[in-house]
C-alpha cells in the first residue's frame, strides 16, 4: 500500500470523516484507491464487501469507482438469482458505468416462492454510509435505500 495523501471521505447528514487515501495493489496486479480513517474505526461498505476489515494496517474501504476492477479481477457475475447463496456480494449501480453505490454481503437467501428471484425477506449484512454495520432484509435496502438495481456477484 502507497500513501497518496489526506482525503476526507463524507456522507449525507454526517460530518466528514478525516483520513488517507492509498493505492492498493490486487493480487491480480491491478492498482486501486482505498481509504482509511484516521480514527481507525471508521469504514464503508466496501470495507465490508470487500476484505478491507480484515487489511493489514487496519480498515481500509475501496473507492466506489475502483470497484468495477474487482469485480472484473476477483468476482463472477452470478447470472440467476436462482443461484445465489450466502456469502456472495450484492452491488448497487448508478447511473455511470463506474459508479457503484452500494455493496452488501448475502447471509440469508430466500427464493421468493415458485420463483426464480431472491425474496424480500433475504438478509443482508450491510453497512450503510457511515452508520454501524447491520444485518437487514433486502426489502429493507431495496425500499429505503438503494432500489432495485443491483447485481449478484461470486468470487472467482
Amino acid at each position: 500500500m502507497r500513501e497518496l495523501g489526506s482525503r476526507a471521505l463524507t456522507y449525507e447528514g454526517h460530518p466528514p470523516r478525516p483520513g488517507k487515501a492509498y493505492e492498493v495493489e490486487l493480487t491480480s496486479g491491478q492498482k486501486i484507491r482505498a481509504w482509511r480513517a484516521d480514527n481507525g474505526e471508521d469504514y464503508y461498505c466496501h470495507g465490508l464487501t470487500f476484505g478491507g476489515k480484515e487489511a493489514p494496517g487496519g480498515l481500509v474501504s475501496p473507492f466506489g469507482d475502483d470497484i468495477p476492477t474487482i469485480l472484473r479481477e476477483h468476482y463472477q457475475l452470478v447470472e440467476k438469482e436462482a443461484h445465489a447463496r450466502a456469502g456472495d456480494i450484492l452491488v448497487w449501480r448508478g447511473v455511470e458505468a463506474n459508479d457503484v453505490i452500494h455493496s452488501a454481503i448475502l447471509t440469508d437467501p430466500v427464493m421468493a416462492q415458485g420463483k426464480d428471484y431472491l425474496d424480500y425477506s433475504t438478509r443482508i449484512q450491510t453497512k450503510n454510509g457511515i452508520e454501524p454495520e447491520t444485518s437487514m432484509t433486502l426489502q429493507r435496502l431495496v425500499e429505503d435505500y438503494y432500489g432495485e438495481s443491483y447485481n449478484i456477484y461470486r468470487r472467482k
